[in-house]
């Protein structure tokens, strides 16, 4: 493979990344706003991230030279929350695990802060009456 085509393909994959913490920080968001999240939203949720986490997957596994077959595409984005995990520790090995654990780590963080933050801001501007 090209080395033009895998830092093509590494920026492409950083950016489907940065695109799940700013999904999960919009999740964060709508929380803090309303605590109540009706099923057709937390379903639409969890369909884009299951679309972006899928595309993360199949791009990261081309870069490691471990690409995903064609036909298991759709396991992985059904099965999402299961088979990335999976695909990530094929593609990397025992690192591969330590990239879970941070990124599940961060994903945490960005959701439990943005929802604090939107909820001390949400109080604050009802309790000055606007």
């Amino acid at each position: 493979m090209d080395i033009l085509q895998i830092k093509s393909r590494k920026r492409y994959r950083a950016f489907l990344i940065v695109l799940v913490y700013v999904i999960v920080a919009s999740i964060g968001i709508r929380f803090g706003l309303y605590q109540d999240i009706s099923r057709i939203q937390g379903l639409l949720h969890a369909l884009i991230l299951a679309l972006v986490l899928t595309h993360i997957c199949i791009v990261d596994g081309k870069i490691a030279g471990k690409p995903l077959s064609i036909f298991s595409y759709w396991l992985v984005f059904m099965f999402y929350g299961i088979a990335v995990p999976i695909c990530i520790i094929r593609a990397h090995g025992k690192r591969g695990l330590l990239i879970l654990i941070i990124h599940s780590f961060g994903l945490l963080l960005v959701l439990t802060v943005s929802a604090f933050i939107t909820l001390l801001l949400y109080e604050s501007i009802l309790s000055k009456g606007f």
